[in-house]
């Protein structure tokens, strides 16, 4: 009875640790998964950040593109800048008008 009683408690000592190895691989599992996760999330927001800067920045030069009150050699600057950066559209556009325009002005006189 007593060797039947030992057997047993082995058996379920033996589970018990089984089960145990198991729960503490499947929480390192788990544990990996989600640095895994903050990880990535933290890389997503350092992308967003970046692009919002770089957002921010055209919008500031762009700004100062569209600015006729600044003399349109010292904007130069700025639109060199802006489309270094990959910047295009309306900015580009009016610079480029505003050449023909100020070339046009100047075939006149």
């Amino acid at each position: 009875m007593e060797n039947t009683l030992g057997i047993i408690g082995t058996i379920i000592g033996a589970l018990g640790f089984a089960l145990a190895v198991f729960v503490a691989v499947m929480q390192a599992k788990e544990q990996k998964r989600h640095a895994q996760e903050l990880e990535w999330q933290k890389q997503e927001l350092e992308m967003q950040k970046q692009e919002k800067a770089r957002s921010d920045r055209l919008t500031f030069l762009a700004d100062r593109i569209f600015d006729s009150s600044i003399p349109r050699e010292l904007r130069q600057p700025f639109y060199e800048e802006y489309i270094s950066m990959k910047g295009n559209g309306t900015a580009v556009r009016f610079w480029q008008l505003e050449a023909e325009r100020e070339k046009k002005l100047q075939q006149l006189t």
